[in-house]
């Protein structure tokens, strides 16, 4: 994933990664609003998002490991098991580190 994106608007926190500049080929948005402790959500491609979609997540260095439940999984046409490598610079890295953490506070990451 070459591209990365983390805005937070109107209290909801959005993380945007994607293979390619801009956001092309696979994209992936992690959500959550933070007015009350509400479920994070996943959006892939086009497709609607999917509440509490991500059953465990891991990250290490540049590499994100991200287990998904399986009806979710099916809902946003991807695997339930997805081992993703960041192509960034390491402060970019930790920055996204920080923000998965932030919306998946409903999933704490595994050591």
């Amino acid at each position: 994933m070459s591209y990365t994106h983390y805005a937070f608007v109107d209290d909801v926190m959005t993380l945007t990664l994607a293979e390619g500049p801009g956001e092309r080929g696979t994209v992936l948005r992690f959500i959550r609003g933070t007015w009350e402790a509400e479920p994070h959500e996943v959006s892939s491609g086009g497709r609607a998002g999917v509440e509490s979609a991500v059953r465990g997540w891991r990250m290490t260095g540049e590499r994100l490991e991200i287990e998904l439940h399986d009806v979710p999984a099916v809902q946003l046409g991807i695997g339930p098991e997805l081992e993703l490598t960041l192509d960034a610079a390491p402060p970019r890295v930790s920055r996204v580190h920080r923000a998965l953490a932030d919306i998946l506070l409903d999933v704490p990451e595994r050591r």
